[in-house]
């Protein structure tokens, strides 16, 4: 019942609005300017009138003419924003949809307030608006003709003004014409809302500016159409010297020199190329801003931002320089340019430390490879044996000893080997197969044919084992070898490495979101630090925390810590963006940037400058790199030699040890157990007769 009595009493006053018009607008009868009007709309299809407090008496004849008769369009009126509730306002709008081929007059019957349920009849496509700056969004890509008198349409001008859309705003022709004024207000609209296509109509005149018309030392002229075909263009090739404001900060491909000119830092590198091209070749002004110590932006509690997105959402700068990652900055006011180039995201951490001198020969080859020469060896042995076997198997001599004698010197064992029960033989062989493979001397060598052929594979093989041992041995002596680092981010994640970033983006650029167990875990141990300092730096010094970087940086500015053996960067990269340059949202001069940075891309002039500056980049640095390769040079002295004396110190150490308990195994029984010398007889039988003679004498 609401709905109805609401309906009703607008359709009323819409229709008494209506009625109310009584003369004709001075443009009515002015072909001309009707000719003008219908060349600015000519490309649209999609037109909202806003008729505020005055426009209703001039309402019927844009409907009923065939000026918008076949264009699908709206009709705001009654209530608008005041100055101090600017564009979150939720007043609601008295609107009527007029459809194409239908526009004898004004379908009163559809027209009503915007709080019911049949808002969809009018906003067929989202039904979800709930603030007043949402309703002209809808319409951004198309026109407005707005009945206001300047001082309300610059109050209203935050709310409708977006430069993808062309206004005409119907003054009061009653209305003593300004031409400062508009002047003013046409220049305000587009320094600081980027408007292009904004004309005035006054009476039967139509006024807009053309801002890139030179006017003096400035630039931005106030111009009379006076034909369809003097509507302002945007100028293809050359744009006369109009200032681009350019925004710009040490990046990857943008680095700043050393030199201070006018409190602005000198760039060089792929990026201020780019930009100079471009300036050359549309003729701008190029008029670079003091970089921001922001750089790229983060967003402030109240929702706006700061740095390079800041100033491109307040359209204090024209483009940025410099390469943005393609993604959802959470801002609406700022736009990508074509993509230009591709760079990774890439996880570092501290380098692994140095294995010590006196495990060097043990690095040489891998553990499983060591693994493998051992389990070659008890399989070398055990073949022997089996050979041995099967020779001593076929031995046709019936007596015992006899065939063991034989055997023995076909085998070419000692007295003692021959007579050594059967497990000490099988350890003698498998003492003599290591032997062998260690290319040690070997003095008892077998005469049995058999024996010899597969001695000589064994050799072989010893031979290649051996060679590369020795050619190792002196490479890892003068080449540093470092344990394991970290490979992967499986590795990383088990490591449990917190991950500290200096940039706030980085919180959801590198680790995507609920993609796998492991992407969250390696997301939850990434935090924000407000610091100063390098976050390489602070990884090569603690060498328990990680961090990201990206991957172009270590090749340009941060080699030294990779060429120093300082830091490690983890091969598997999370991500691989595109990067582009930004300016504001729905700039007028996107498309001719677009169209300059493919002709650079298609004739390979940005990459051969990102070529360019990595060589003078690696030149700039051979000096610190070549100084860095000298230091990794290395003579052998003795201390590095020590691992072999260790080893002789060791040998002769047990050698001592098994001489000393051979000595009292076999010595000190041997001494208990032997008999008293005896007295030989020649002797006694001397003394019993020195024993007469002495009695026979007394």
């Amino acid at each position: 019942m609401r709905r109805r009595l609401v309906t009703a009493l607008v359709s009323a006053a819409l229709v008494t609005f209506l009625a109310a018009a009584d003369d004709p607008p001075e443009w009515w009868n002015n072909g001309v300017t009707q000719s003008q009007l219908g060349a600015i709309f000519s490309a649209i299809d999609n037109v909202d009138i806003v008729v505020g407090e005055r426009g209703l008496d001039q309402l019927e004849y844009l409907v009923q003419r065939d000026l918008l008769g076949r264009k699908s369009f709206r009709i705001y009126a009654d209530e608008f924003p005041s100055t101090t509730e600017g564009c979150t306002s939720d007043k609601p709008l008295l609107s009527a949809k007029v459809h194409p081929g239908s526009s004898d007059e004004v379908d009163t019957s559809e027209t009503m307030d915007r709080d019911y349920e049949e808002e969809f009849e009018f906003i067929q496509w989202d039904r979800s608006y709930e603030r007043f700056v949402k309703i002209w969004d809808q319409n951004q890509h198309d026109g407005y003709i707005v009945f206001a008198n300047l001082t309300v349409f610059e109050d209203l001008m935050i709310c409708l003004m977006d430069p993808a859309g062309t206004y005409l705003v119907v003054l009061d022709s009653k209305e003593e014409f300004n031409r400062h004024e508009v002047y003013a207000v046409l220049k305000s609209v587009w320094l600081h809302g980027g408007v292009y296509r904004l004309f005035v109509l006054w009476g039967t005149q139509i006024w807009t500016l053309d801002p890139f018309a030179p006017n003096g030392t400035s630039f931005g002229v106030l111009k009379l159409l006076t034909g369809n075909d003097d509507l302002p263009t945007m100028p293809r090739t050359d744009f006369s010297g109009y200032p681009l404001r350019i925004d710009m900060f040490k990046s990857v491909y943008t680095s700043s020199d050393v030199i201070l000119h006018q409190q602005n830092q000198t760039f060089v590198g792929a990026d201020l190329v780019v930009s100079e091209v471009f300036v050359e070749s549309l003729n701008f002004s190029a008029v670079h801003i003091p970089p921001d110590k922001y750089q790229f932006g983060d967003r402030l509690p109240n929702g706006s931002f700061n740095g390079v997105i800041g100033r491109l959402s307040r359209r204090e700068s024209d483009v940025a320089f410099v390469g943005f990652f393609i993604k959802d900055y959470f801002s609406r006011d700022v736009e990508f340019t074509t993509g230009v180039y591709t760079d990774e995201l890439c996880c570092l951490v501290k380098k692994a430390s140095r294995v010590p001198e006196y495990l060097l020969p043990i690095t040489i080859f891998p553990a499983d490879l060591w693994g493998l020469i051992f389990l070659m060896g008890l399989i070398c042995a055990g073949i022997w044996i089996v050979i041995r076997a099967g020779i001593r198997a076929q031995s046709n001599s019936r007596v015992y000893w006899l065939q063991e004698r034989r055997l023995a010197v076909l085998f070419n064992l000692s007295n003692e080997t021959r007579d050594a029960p059967l497990y000490r033989k099988m350890i003698q062989i498998c003492v003599d197969t290591y032997i062998i493979l260690l290319s040690a001397p070997y003095r008892r060598f077998t005469r049995s044919g058999i024996e010899r052929l597969m001695l000589f594979g064994t050799m072989m093989v010893s031979l290649i084992f051996v060679s590369m041992f020795q050619s190792g041995l002196s490479s890892v002596f003068v080449n540093p070898v470092y344990y394991k680092d970290i490979s992967n981010l499986d590795e990383l994640d088990q490591a449990h490495f917190a991950i500290p970033v200096k940039y706030k983006g980085f919180l959801d650029d590198v680790f995507p979101d609920n993609y796998s167990n492991l992407m969250q875990s390696l997301r939850n141990k990434m935090k924000y630090i407000a610091t100063n300092d390098s976050a390489l730096a602070i990884v090569s010094r603690l060498g328990n925390i990680a961090t990201v970087t990206r991957k172009t940086t270590l090749s340009l500015d941060n080699e030294i810590y990779l060429s120093t053996k300082q830091l490690f960067m983890i091969p598997e990269c999370p991500r691989l963006y595109n990067l582009a340059y930004v300016v504001s949202r729905h700039s007028v001069l996107l498309e001719r940037i677009n169209e300059m940075l493919l002709l650079m891309l298609n004739g390979g002039l940005i990459n051969h400058w990102v070529n360019q500056m990595n060589y003078n980049v690696t030149l700039r640095n051979l000096e610190q790199v070549r100084n860095v390769h000298e230091s990794s040079y290395k003579i052998l002295t003795i201390l590095d030699m020590q691992f072999p004396f260790y080893l002789l110190v060791i040998g002769l150490g047990l050698s001592m040890v098994a001489f000393v308990l051979e000595l009292i195994y076999y010595r000190l029984p041997a001494m208990k157990t032997q008999p008293a010398p005896r007295r030989s007889n020649t002797f006694a039988l001397a003394q019993e007769k020195l024993g007469k003679s002495k009695r026979s004498n007394i």
